[in-house]
Parts: C-alpha cells; sequence; structure tokens
C-alpha cells in the first residue's frame, strides 16, 4: 500500500491525494515515485479519463520538495511529482489546491490543466530563498504563463502569489471557499464528462502543442540536467538546506 499518496477511483475519475501533512505535503523521492505510480494508472487505464490532485489537511496543496528527507535520492523517470518529465499525457488534469502550493506544489499546479485554488491558498516558488533552483517546471513554464516582470519578480525573489491576485493572472480558473476546492474540481470534472472524451483528449493534445513555446522550454529543461551538480556542490547550496533543516534564515557567500 502506498505511504504517502492516497489514491481513490470513483467512476472515471483519480483523486491523488498528496498525503504527508506534517510536513505539508512536501515531497521527497518515495512520495514522487508513488505520484508516478498514481498518474502511470491514471494515463494507461482506459476507464479513467480526469484526474484530480489535491493535498491532505487544509493548510497545504504542496509545499514542494521536501530539503530534510532524501533530497538527494533518485527521482522516477517521469520527473518532479510523477510529471515534470511526462510524455503522452492528453487527459485532463484539475488541480485542488486546499492551500499553499510553495515550490514544486506550485509546478504541479502549472502542470495541471484546471486550477481551483482556495481562498486562503498561496502559491510562490521560494526554491531561491534556500539556495536552490525551481528546476521542476517552474522556472520554465512560469515565464511563458505571465507578463515578464511579474514571472521575473516571483522566480527571482520567492515572493508569494495569493489565491485572488494568481486568478487575476490566469493562472486559477476559480477561487471557493476553504474546505470547498475538491468538490469544485468535482464540479468543473462534470462538465468535462458532459464532453466526449476522445474529443477532449484531441483537443488537449492540439492546445499543448499549440502552447508549446513550451517546447521551446525544452532546452532550459536540458540545462537543468548541467546546471544540477554544479549548484549542488556549492557551499550556499548545501547551506540552504541546513538552515531550512535548522529554521533560520541561511548566511550566504556566493560561493
Amino acid at each position: 500500500m502506498p505511504d504517502h499518496v492516497n489514491v481513490e477511483r470513483d467512476g472515471r475519475l483519480m483523486i491523488i491525494t498528496m498525503n504527508r501533512p506534517a510536513s505539508l505535503n512536501a515531497l521527497h523521492a518515495p512520495a514522487c515515485f508513488e505520484m508516478s505510480d498514481a498518474l502511470d494508472e491514471f494515463q494507461n487505464d482506459p476507464e479513467l479519463w480526469i484526474a484530480i490532485i489535491t493535498g491532505a489537511g487544509e493548510k497545504a496543496f504542496c509545499s514542494g520538495h521536501d530539503l530534510v528527507e532524501g533530497f538527494y535520492e533518485p527521482m522516477p523517470a517521469t520527473g518532479w511529482a510523477g510529471l515534470a518529465k511526462r510524455e503522452g499525457l492528453d487527459k485532463p488534469i484539475i488541480a485542488a489546491v486546499n492551500g499553499y502550493a510553495m515550490g514544486g506544489g506550485f509546478e504541479i499546479a502549472l502542470m495541471s490543466d484546471i486550477v481551483i485554488a482556495e481562498e486562503h491558498a498561496s502559491f510562490g516558488l521560494s526554491e531561491p530563498r534556500w539556495g536552490f533552483v525551481a528546476a521542476g517546471g517552474g522556472s520554465q513554464k512560469l515565464p511563458l504563463r505571465l507578463p515578464k516582470p511579474i514571472a521575473m519578480g516571483m522566480l527571482l525573489t520567492g515572493n508569494r502569489m495569493g489565491a485572488d491576485e494568481a486568478a487575476r493572472w490566469g493562472l486559477v480558473n476559480e477561487v471557493v471557499p476553504k474546505g470547498q476546492s475538491v468538490a469544485a474540481a468535482r464540479r468543473w470534472a462534470d462538465d468535462i464528462l458532459k464532453c466526449s472524451p476522445q474529443a477532449v483528449r484531441y483537443t488537449k493534445h492540439i492546445a499543448m502543442l499549440a502552447m508549446e513555446p513550451e517546447v521551446a522550454s525544452k532546452p532550459a529543461f536540458d540545462f537543468v540536467e548541467v546546471m544540477k551538480p554544479r549548484l549542488f556542490a556549492l557551499n550556499d547550496t548545501k547551506e540552504g538546506q541546513l538552515a531550512f533543516a535548522e529554521k533560520r534564515k541561511p548566511v550566504w557567500t556566493g560561493r
């Protein structure tokens, strides 16, 4: 049985719940493998048409990559959260954001097709504050979704954006009261289920091709693989990880 991700099948829906509430649903490598397994099942099962991804508890959707536990362990071939490097997934994914969507949590939302956010949710790419880079899709995708000054403001500062502001910038489809994100996601799923499933899949496939300047982000993803060992060798990277674990502000040296 999976330990870190709960999977529920409900008719044509798969509901995937990241279940590490004690760490604000931060995902470590084992959790990412469980996410990948769940999404493999979703992608390959013709009886499943829509996935909803959410987080356990009331505080967080996903607070990103766990910087304390198993940070350097290998990720699945499908990448961060089983999504970042996944190919050929033409079924809709709805993110039900029920709190913090930080770092990799924001990246999961960016990789979803529809995003529902509870009114207390917030979004941010906080990696640089701890000496890291939003390399699981954030640095590559956010500049394609927002005007450059807004995207770069988030990427370079790690500052957060609230649910209402995210909706104004088109990152969120609907803002709902606390505790209502999954119900709203189900409502959106019901609307999708009124459509031909094959037409929906073709539509998503065409739309993704049309939007991909995101294919233009492939060199950015390729650079990530070159950059990672350099970044991880820095003293500042080790300091950021240690400061996070010790719940203090990091002291940067530039080395």
